[in-house]
């Protein structure tokens, strides 16, 4: 239901736009010959991808609109959710889990390509979003954008670094505003989903007022949505969600092959059970999926005509968002917990390891806090000079973005160790107490060690612009227009954790990874349009950015200088009215986040399969707790301030097609080679290389099982992909209504990381798609039926894995306008209650980047506007 403008101008003293046409292919409006005005200039306008101002608004790289409206009909009630179900979000995008640290548990990106969240560059009304304070302001929350101020949304399919910079590298995202509304409205959405919990309910209020001299709008909105439980989606003790850190402690002496439980604790406290030889905890009972939260937003726009030539705009925005997270009781697991063989609360004689989680202190909860407040402001207009006229625009922007973290019943490691060996702590029941008395024992001595981890990390951002553009020349057999601008951007950027978690000694959380930096940008940039006979345009951008960075690794102040020039080249040609041909190329670049280079030391617990202690030494059938790849490891992170910036090239090759005035087809071949990649070498990674269990980066004990691991960010990776979209509409007026078919798909033809062929692998589906089938009867009614389509993919690379078959996600969607002021809406989302598994019947054996694990999901709108 995703639909592009085409758009038909006719300009005197204004632009007019005459007429809105639902394609979700790029704008191809005909240029239309203007005529001399004596009395203003002509006015013209921006679109994504371009500086260059101009009344024609056909452009050489494939952009996709999404209309307020089509996203009405398409059954998304948020701006993640509309982004997420594109079909160049080609495998999926990151939505925040409970279990994720730094506030990622609370985030959700955007991965166009999939060529990373880093990769692609959000904007709002054309300016850069603020990013992420866990991956150094590297990508875009999109959950922090609410969606009563969304007029539409444009989607670059194409590398822009020399239009907009770095990050532009797989494509951009724009976000425009509602700029022009009288009146006021109010709204209400409400969520129901298939599973328990998730409940959402948003209130939405805007006012605004225009007049000849300018507008203001005002915008607020609440939302609030309840936490969805893992238990909801996958069930009590589901497979794959024990661990070997139990509340009943487990033992392993120095001399012994096999652990040690007290076997009458086991199955007695609560979600423990015996698993192999060791008491197994099954915290998928505890956990959960998706947090609670409550977001508040407001944003107000101005603009005003100070004079007949000169425009003065302005933004304000803020944002603030608090989201709850539950994850299961700490494991005391980032230092060892040892017990000696004659410590009274010693039943086995030896000395030896112990293994246990807190589970009487509580669950481990989070509630994340982000708040950002953003003030845009500038003057626009136009001038006459040398026999021409001239746009010119200056602006400021300021941006403020804080993110709190709080992690609840987080455990001091030493103070646990202190416990045990002055003998007060027992966790084996060497008293003989009963369970619940055994429990009440430990928790009061356990409370002791109880700790709470801080995360915080702040952005404060000042951007300052300007550009003119204009026609320069122009005679009977071309016309060239260009742009030439500034812009000047300085960062402070700070990533803090509590002390204690940056010391290591706190299980639990992932402290540490402290940040403190600050980074100067200079840019400049221009580009050139030329427009020849026979409807053939060239156009060519070239940028420069300077960048100087100075930031604290906790060992000493390093500084980085970078600088790029990035060129790009585009041609189309119309050989008919209705026939657009199209090509670009150019090449982007992404600079290292203030995390990649300057953090300090952090740790975390990805979970990764041990090939070598379960396969080489053959422990996979006696071992299979441990032997499980939802096992945890303890991993090391840290900063590397030698990174060099990341290199893109890309290429798109296209055609717009307006076979009828009904029917419109785009198809575009897309290309990309992106190169010195930064990554944090993947635990997998790190764990395949070390096939005789002794590699440098990780550190095992006497019988081979991991203790930790060292990672760390590098430029090594390189991603190669190509791909095709093809995008159609069809519109069908008839006696009864309006119908409508609109299709949108994408097909990879290659992806591969390092040599090696992902497209149609498991996690890389090779073809996604959505079809609408849309009707209107022109008064009162609206209907919609919107087919979302992931393609399979296979088990090549991972064999113990399920192959993923094809899915199909139906929402409906009506609408009826009961009167002049008010509407309604209601709809069903995932009609068939759809989700592939990869790994069924295990906890969290889906894929939530690509499927929807709440199941179908009734929805309801209400809007009333006055």
């Amino acid at each position: 239901m995703f639909k592009n403008k085409k758009l038909s101008l006719a300009v005197k003293q204004s632009l007019l736009i005459t007429s809105v046409m639902g394609v979700t292919t790029s704008l191809t409006a005909n240029a239309q010959t203007t005529e001399e005005n004596t009395e203003a200039p002509i006015e013209k306008i921006q679109v994504t991808g371009s500086h260059i101002k101009r009344v024609d608004l056909e452009s050489v790289s494939p952009v996709t609109v999404i209309t307020a409206e089509s996203i009405k009909l398409s059954g998304d009630t948020t701006v993640a959710d509309v982004l997420r179900n594109s079909s160049i979000n080609t495998f999926g995008s990151f939505r925040g889990q409970s279990g994720y640290g730094s506030g990622a548990s609370a985030s959700s990106e955007v991965n166009l390509r999939g060529l990373g969240a880093g990769a692609t560059l959000v904007l709002m009304d054309g300016r850069r979003l603020p990013g992420l304070g866990y991956d150094g302001g590297s990508s875009s929350d999109m959950s922090m954008i609410p969606m009563s101020i969304v007029e539409r949304i444009e989607i670059l399919r194409d590398g822009a670094s020399a239009i907009y910079g770095s990050d532009a590298v797989a494509g951009v995202i724009n976000i425009i505003t509602k700029k022009e509304f009288d009146g006021v409205e109010f709204g209400y959405n409400f969520e129901d989903p298939g599973v328990d919990g998730g409940n959402s309910s948003q209130y939405n209020f805007a006012a605004g007022l225009t007049s000849d001299r300018g507008s203001i709008v005002f915008i607020a909105e609440h939302a609030n949505t309840q936490e969805v439980t893992d238990v909801a989606v996958n069930g009590d003790f589901a497979d794959g969600s024990y661990s070997t850190y139990s509340p009943v402690a487990n033992f392993l002496g120095d001399s012994a092959d096999t652990f040690a439980y007290n076997t009458d604790l086991c199955g007695e406290v609560t979600d423990t059970s015996i698993e192999s030889d060791r008491c197994g905890y099954y915290y998928g009972n505890s956990t959960w999926l998706y947090g609670a939260s409550e977001k508040n937003s407001i944003m107000t726009k101005i603009a005003y005509e100070l004079t007949d030539s000169i425009t003065f705009n302005s933004r304000f925005s803020a944002q603030q968002t608090s989201t709850d997270t539950r994850y299961a009781a700490t494991p005391v697991s980032t230092s060892s917990v040892t017990i000696d063989s004659d410590n009274a609360m010693n039943p086995y004689g030896e000395d030896g390891n112990i293994y246990f989680r807190t589970a009487s202190l509580g669950t481990r909860d989070t509630t994340t806090e982000k708040t950002t407040f953003e003030l845009v402001t500038g003057l626009e207009g136009y001038s006459s000079f040398a026999g021409n006229d001239w746009d010119w625009q200056i602006n400021y922007q300021r941006t403020n973005a804080k993110e709190e973290v709080f992690n609840y019943n987080l455990v001091n490691d030493t103070v646990v160790q202190d416990l045990i060996d002055t003998e007060q702590l027992d966790l084996f029941n060497v008293q003989g107490l009963s369970t619940e008395d055994w429990s009440s024992y430990n928790a009061e001595l356990l409370d002791l060690a109880r700790h709470t981890g801080t995360y915080q990390s702040t952005q404060k951002r000042d951007i300052i612009d300007a550009s003119i553009s204009g026609e320069v020349f122009a005679n009977d057999f071309m016309r060239v227009s260009a742009v030439v601008g500034a812009e000047y951007s300085h960062l402070d950027f700070e990533q803090i954790s509590d002390p204690e978690s940056g010391l290591g000694f706190i299980s639990g959380g992932s402290g540490g990874d402290d940040v403190y930096a600050t980074r100067k940008r200079q840019s400049y940039f221009t580009e050139v349009a030329i427009e020849l006979p026979h409807d053939v345009e060239i156009s060519g951008a070239l940028r420069y950015d300077g960048y100087e960075l100075e930031g604290d690794t906790g060992a000493e102040i390093s500084t980085a200088d970078f600088s790029d020039t990035v060129p790009k080249l585009g041609i189309s040609w119309r050989p008919s009215e209705s026939l657009l041909l199209r090509a670009s190329w150019g090449e982007a670049f992404r600079t290292p986040t203030m995390s990649e280079m300057f953090a300090s030391i952090s740790y975390s617990f990805p979970s990764a399969y041990d090939t070598y202690y379960c396969d080489t030494q053959g422990n996979a059938d006696s071992d299979t707790s441990y032997c499980s790849t939802t096992q945890q490891h303890l991993t090391y992170y840290g900063g590397n301030p030698n990174l060099k910036p990341e290199n893109s090239e890309s290429l798109t090759l296209g055609l717009v097609y307006d076979v009828t005035d009904d029917f419109s087809v785009e198809l575009s071949y897309y290309q990309y080679d992106y190169e010195n990649k930064i990554e944090d070498i993947d635990v997998d990674d790190l764990i395949a290389a070390d096939l005789d269990g002794t590699s440098s980066n990780i550190v095992r004990d006497s019988n081979g099982q991991i203790l930790s691991i060292t990672s760390g960010y590098t430029n090594y990776a390189q991603v190669k992909t190509s791909g095709l979209d093809l995008t159609a509409d069809y519109r069908v007026p008839t006696s009864i209504g309006e119908f409508g078919v609109n299709l949108e798909l994408s097909h990879v033809i290659s992806y591969e990381e390092e040599g090696i062929e992902w497209s149609g692998e498991l996690f890389y589906p090779d073809n996604r798609g959505n079809v609408t089938l849309d009707w209107n009867d022109g008064d009162k009614w609206t209907a919609s039926w919107r087919t979302l389509f992931i393609g399979s993919h296979g088990d090549t690379y991972y064999d113990y894995y399920q192959y993923a078959d094809n899915y199909f996600k139906h929402n409906v969607t009506v609408s009826y306008q009961v009167n002049e002021n008010l509407l309604m809406s209601a709809g069903i989302n995932n009609v068939t209650d759809e989700l592939i598994e990869y790994d069924p019947g295990v906890w969290r054996g889906y894929d939530d980047a690509l499927y929807d694990p709440l199941g179908r999901t009734l929805n309801l709108r209400l809007q009333a506007s006055f």
